[in-house]
């Protein structure tokens, strides 16, 4: 019994790093399409996100089940709740990611500007955020965890100097507002991609420990 519900457990760890290893490929190619107004990237980027609905329905479904069948506690109960809350956190990432890349269809290049150049900045570092993320949660390591809590504050501050920039521009020349605005829900989607990032570190410490960080 024991042996069926380790490898069950092993099962649904592989399920997770598969969805995790998705949603690091659509970050590449968001990062990628921003980086070289990629029009073919952000189409693919947005094609690549739907396959993560399927991922997490399937991994919802093996978590219910675990629960129904095994009534798992401690540790093994924390592994199963932090992969139910985590692969929420994934979706999200996808989703995110879709909204940017149908967003920078929209936009005219902006290569050179200092926001855009930010932006990239941003996406880079939500990325890395997202797959330390997932490799403290792999490795069940707290170090790598924290690392990626304090990672945050950096894409905290990349989005101030955006939004401040782009304020700055709407007050100077009302005729670039629209795209503007477009740059700043972008940022707004980094931000929020990285926040799914630290909610993963969380949760892979939880696993290990048993607290809730934040």
């Amino acid at each position: 019994m024991r042996k069926t519900f380790d490898a069950e457990l092993q099962e649904l760890n592989a399920e997770m790093i598969d969805m995790a290893a998705a949603a690091e490929d659509v970050i590449d190619v968001v990062t990628a399409s921003l980086s070289a107004s990629d029009r073919d990237a952000a189409k693919a980027a947005i094609d690549m996100t739907r396959s993560m609905d399927q991922m997490e329905r399937d991994i919802e479904n093996r978590c219910l089940q675990l629960l129904l069948r095994q009534q798992p506690v401690a540790r093994d109960l924390r592994a199963i709740s932090a992969a139910m809350k985590m692969v929420t956190d994934l979706q999200r990432i996808g989703d995110q990611c879709a909204n940017i890349a149908e967003i920078s269809l929209l936009l005219d290049s902006q290569t050179g500007s200092q926001a855009m150049k930010d932006i990239r900045a941003m996406s880079q570092k939500a990325g890395v955020m997202v797959k330390r993320a997932i490799f403290a949660y792999a490795n069940r390591d707290t170090g790598a965890a924290h690392a990626v809590v304090d990672l945050d504050d950096e894409v905290d501050r990349l989005f101030s100097a955006v939004k401040g920039e782009l304020v700055e521009l709407i007050v100077q020349n009302r005729e670039e507002a629209d795209q503007a605005i477009d740059l700043i829900i972008i940022a707004k989607y980094l931000e929020r991609i990285a926040d799914h990032a630290v909610n993963i570190a969380q949760w892979a410490i939880y696993c290990v420990t048993g607290e809730l960080v934040g």
